[in-house]
């Protein structure tokens, strides 16, 4: 594939108000976590680009949010929200207000998505977004609603017909998953560690979606402790050749900042580098095959050093501004247990994914 350097117009989807929640002071989602990204961004010198621009987001519609949710729990939320009472679910406490921040932090992504299709710009950060556990009646895993797919309904609106949902995300995209299992025109594609050892428990190799849309969801689960050989190679082996097949118009990306080896909610021992390399993937993909048409949602990242060196590799893949993260040393290499996993994975998903798109599973 060509190598795509060069600076691309970005947009950073930016106002304080997405800072308005609280789920309390021992939560990892504390207050400050979104200004810290704005405030490091800025610092490094991604603001005073030509070619980087501050978005303000605008708070999703009723109508999206009505496609995307019940209106049972749409009204169950705005409860919560009014009265402060109340839990989303055991892992996502309410608090007042709530409603209008989930709106606003899931507007910052559907914000992005108008941009690029108006042609402001050709890709947009949100510090936000990538609330892939909600479901269209219930939310959790620090999720309200879910804004991968509230986009991949606003892209359907714009006309667009084959959008590629790339999560790498630390934790499976259970709800997404469960939204367009059986939608050949979106392709979800997620590497996520062994969900028998970590929330939400789903996204196994034999989930590959339904009906007709049977292939268009791959799951690659990777073994506690995998770094950055074994998923390079997981990655080369599947990801290029279904990409390429699919051909997506558009390109929604989770970078899968709580991947990394300080973060405190997992066990996969990736670096930046790593993060850096899918992006510079994705960022090609993105101007080959969908006119750059490339949208990131931040998703987890529970360390704040390592999330903010994530945001820098993938800024500098987006807009061409050097920057160099500093020296990382996971505290071991992948051992034989873990390629035997990911090779035995790699196997089974080109096995039964593969033929699907006309493709040989034994290259």
């Amino acid at each position: 594939m060509t190598n795509y350097n060069q600076e691309c117009n970005t947009g950073f989807i930016w106002n304080p108000v997405l800072e308005t929640f609280h789920f309390g002071t021992s939560h990892p989602v504390r207050v400050g976590r979104f200004q810290m990204i704005r405030d490091f961004i800025e610092e490094t010198g991604f603001l005073d680009r030509p070619n980087v621009s501050i978005i303000a987001p605008e708070s999703m519609t009723e109508e999206l949010l009505q496609k995307t949710h019940s209106l049972d729990y749409i009204e169950r939320v705005k409860t919560i929200s009014r009265t402060g009472q109340g839990a989303i679910d055991i892992d996502t406490p309410g608090y007042k207000g709530i409603f209008e921040n989930a709106l606003i932090t899931c507007g910052a992504t559907i914000t992005g998505i108008d941009a690029i299709m108006s042609k402001k710009v050709s890709h947009f950060f949100s510090p936000t977004g990538g609330f892939h556990h909600a479901k269209y009646k219930t939310g959790g895993g620090f999720c309200i609603f879910n804004d991968v797919a509230a986009a991949v309904y606003r892209l359907k609106e714009h006309g667009l017909k084959r959008i590629l949902v790339a999560d790498f995300d630390v934790h499976h995209g259970n709800g997404t998953q469960e939204y367009f299992y059986e939608d050949p025109q979106v392709l979800n594609i997620s590497f996520h560690q062994d969900p028998e050892w970590l929330y939400p428990h789903e996204g196994f190799i034999k989930d590959i979606g339904a009906g007709d849309g049977r292939g268009y969801n791959i799951n690659v689960p990777l073994p506690i402790d995998s770094g950055d050989a074994v998923y390079k190679f997981a990655f080369d082996e599947i990801v290029p050749p279904i990409v390429e097949s699919f051909q997506p118009d558009f390109i929604l990306f989770l970078p899968g900042f709580d991947a990394h080896y300080r973060d405190p909610l997992a066990q996969l021992i990736l670096t930046t580098n790593m993060i850096r390399y899918v992006t510079e993937w994705i960022h090609r993909a993105a101007h080959v095959w969908s006119e750059g048409h490339l949208g990131v949602i931040s998703g987890g990242g529970y360390h704040p050093e390592s999330f903010k060196w994530g945001v820098g590799e993938v800024m500098s893949v987006l807009t061409g501004h050097q920057f160099v993260a500093p020296t990382q040393e996971p505290p071991f290499d992948d051992d034989e247990e873990s390629w035997e996993f990911i090779k035995k994975s790699v196997e089974r998903v080109k096995e039964i994914v593969f033929p699907l798109f006309g493709l040989d599973s034994t290259e």
